[in-house]
């Protein structure tokens, strides 16, 4: 009688635990797919992040080549065949004024010429009192970025004093005769020769005695 009266084995259990598993099995679906979906996100913001400093980059190559070009502009190009062209003008026009130059010659005396370029040594006395002066004080203070030049075709530059000039020479006795472009004449006497050329000389510059060699 005691087996009749036994309680049946209740059926909750087993859909109890097949709950259990299904809510566990949706637990770790829904974990998987929330780190996959976070794994996508942070891919998909950091290529924006590259993409931008690619960019940046191309950009600044672009910036740095364009500034190394640095192409000539037509501004440019006309400063410059402008300072040609004056440059050619004023060449031509100091040729022109020593082709008009004629210096007188001596009879019978050899005509020479020389190549060489001279600065003032510093010493210069007044014509007519024979008192040192500066040459500062003489020909003005440009007068340390001059030089006389003579050229071996027989003309000559005079950048000494701040109005600067040319002209054209001749030597004859070992004496040179020298006349600028207006047409005034260079007075130069030579104390010693050396080679063909003048080694010490002195010229009279408005009056002030300046020593050359």
């Amino acid at each position: 009688m005691a087996g009749r009266h036994a309680a049946a084995p209740s059926g909750k259990k087993p859909v109890v635990i097949v709950v259990i598993i299904v809510i566990a099995a949706a637990l770790i679906a829904g974990g998987v797919i929330f780190f996959l979906n976070m794994n996508k996100s942070n891919d998909t913001k950091k290529e924006p992040v590259q993409t931008t400093a690619s960019a940046t980059e191309v950009q600044t190559t672009e910036n740095v080549k364009t500034t190394d070009a640095q192409p000539t502009t037509k501004a440019d190009q006309s400063s410059s065949q402008e300072e040609t062209k004056q440059s050619s003008d004023s060449d031509e026009q100091t040729t022109t004024a020593n082709a008009d130059i004629v210096i007188p010659t001596e009879e019978g005396a050899e005509v020479t010429y020389f190549k060489a370029t001279y600065i003032p040594n510093g010493q210069a006395e007044d014509a007519q009192t024979g008192e040192a002066v500066s040459l500062r004080e003489a020909l003005g203070s440009g007068y340390t970025d001059g030089a006389l030049t003579f050229n071996d075709d027989g003309t000559f530059t005079d950048t000494i004093t701040a109005s600067g000039s040319s002209g054209k020479y001749l030597v004859q006795n070992n004496k040179i005769t020298a006349t600028y472009a207006d047409d005034k004449n260079m007075e130069i006497n030579v104390s010693s020769w050396k080679d063909g050329a003048p080694e010490s000389f002195t010229v009279n510059y408005g009056g002030c005695i300046v020593h050359f060699g």
